[in-house]
């Protein structure tokens, strides 16, 4: 395990590029979609949720040194999210976040390569659950609104 505070200089601006690309292509994307008005509010909340987690990955890649190891989670479960809106938008703001869904999921093997070790499974499972998850509260959503 590599313990020392910043890891190597060039893990580091790997880990810095796949965040900026993920957390650009988050707000970028939300920013191509806005559309003024409407009662209903889910794709502004939707929007506003995809800003965040891109927002989130960066502060996680700022911070990564200060939280504990089991924080590494956190660019799979972003994945995760991605990848349920991949799917789920998939005929409209999908394919637009295609990049982060690839960006996080880079951020995840560079953060485990560099603590040590890939567990495939392990992460695997991590991205499916957040999938699952958010996909869930996306449909309940929609069925509830």
């Amino acid at each position: 395990m590599n313990d020392s505070p910043g890891g190597s200089p060039a893990m580091r601006v790997m880990e810095w590029v796949a965040a900026v690309v993920g957390a650009a292509t988050c707000l970028v994307v939300p920013a191509m979609f806005v559309q003024a008005g409407g009662d209903f509010p889910l794709p502004a909340l939707y929007l506003i949720e995809i800003a965040v987690v891109g927002l989130l990955v960066v502060y996680f890649v700022y911070a990564r040194y200060q939280l504990g190891e089991r924080w590494g989670v956190v660019p799979w479960l972003a994945a995760g999210i991605m990848l349920a809106f991949v799917i789920l938008g998939g005929f409209t703001i999908g394919l637009y976040l295609i990049p982060a869904l690839i960006a996080f999921a880079a951020l995840g093997v560079l953060i485990d390569w560099e603590a040590g070790g890939l567990s495939i499974a392990r992460n695997l499972g991590l991205l499916m659950v957040a999938a699952v998850a958010q996909g869930a509260v996306m449909i309940a959503a929609t069925l509830l609104g």
